[in-house]
């Protein structure tokens, strides 16, 4: 079931919808063996802590990580005001332009913008000038 490993960042990763989908296999074998896998686990048991995680996980995931398409040229020069957040505003990742403008006086986000910048600049556009981020 978690066959589909692939190489991202530098180690294994296994993405958490098929640990979803797996733990789901396993509760419907536990319906159809349930003799068996009695001893593993009762059925009124709730949901593990790992199942639990997962699932706010990929809901947060879901719903604060969309990709939205803007112009190239324009993100990369928004992020010369990445310290305050203007390119994430830009792009509509709304908490990520706040939590920007929020630690905006400590400098890290400088640094942060810097590797904004250098993950969008490689980025072949398409015929409109657009891409992902």
């Amino acid at each position: 079931m978690l066959s589909g490993k692939k190489k991202e960042r530098g180690g294994d990763y296994v993405d958490p919808r098929q640990v979803l989908a797996a733990y789901e296999e396993l509760d419907e074998l536990r319906a159809k063996h349930p003799d068996i896998m009695a001893e593993v686990r009762p059925k009124d048991k709730q949901k593990t802590l790992m199942e639990r995680f997962l699932e706010f996980y990929l809901s947060m995931h879901e719903r604060f990580h969309r990709e939205n398409p803007v112009r190239k040229k324009t993100y990369c020069r928004l992020c010369l005001l990445g310290p305050f957040g203007v390119h994430h505003f830009y792009s509509k990742h709304w908490i990520k332009g706040i939590l920007y403008l929020a630690i905006s006086f400590s400098g890290i986000t400088v640094a942060m913008s810097l590797i904004d910048w250098m993950a969008a600049f490689p980025k072949q556009a398409d015929e409109n000038g657009m891409i992902v981020v």
